[in-house]
């Protein structure tokens, strides 16, 4: 058994990582009582295939200039019907901290994708709103974006997509 779980690592990732998890995280996981190894296995599939994910798209992004994270907020930014979002909601949606949102937003408006400008009700906080230009960019690199999503599912039937989402959400509800 052990040895199928090893080839057929291998032979579905050429990456030396999977090899490595797929024998060693299970040889010494074993010490531990609750040490269970699908649930492990999953994980590690899990955190593989994010990381894959984000090597893909982060590739498909940089021959545009962006990055997941500016890619993030200029989303944010250009779903919002031409509101101004203050800096710290977009920290909200995005899930990082408000100094990562400032360096973003930074890079943004130095690049002339957003601008930035002051809140008229709170002199604390900015107001930042997509500029033409980043709509242009956006709007230029996500045909290629949403095709790279269509390519990497098009292996999948409509009800493995459907049942792939509530297995997420049930993954994400038992993190949570």
């Amino acid at each position: 058994m052990k040895n199928q779980m090893t080839s057929s690592a291998s032979s579905s990732s050429k990456d030396l990582r999977t090899d490595y998890y797929w024998t060693q995280v299970r040889e010494f996981g074993r010490k531990y009582k609750n040490f269970d190894w699908p649930s492990v296995r999953v994980l590690l599939r899990f955190i593989d295939t994010y990381d894959g994910l984000m090597v893909r798209f982060s590739k498909l992004m940089s021959a545009y200039k962006l990055s997941p994270a500016v890619f993030n907020v200029l989303m944010i930014l250009s779903r919002g019907s031409g509101e101004k979002f203050k800096q710290h909601d977009i920290s909200k949606l995005l899930l990082v901290s408000r100094a990562n949102v400032t360096g973003l937003v930074n890079a943004l408006v130095r690049k002339g994708l957003a601008k930035r400008e002051s809140d008229p009700t709170d002199r604390r906080a900015w107001l930042v709103k997509i500029t033409p230009k980043g709509k242009v960019l956006l709007e230029a690199y996500l045909p290629y974006h949403y095709a790279e999503v269509g390519r990497i599912f098009s292996g999948f039937k409509l009800a493995e997509k459907k049942s792939m989402d509530q297995l997420l959400l049930k993954f994400k509800d038992g993190i949570l």
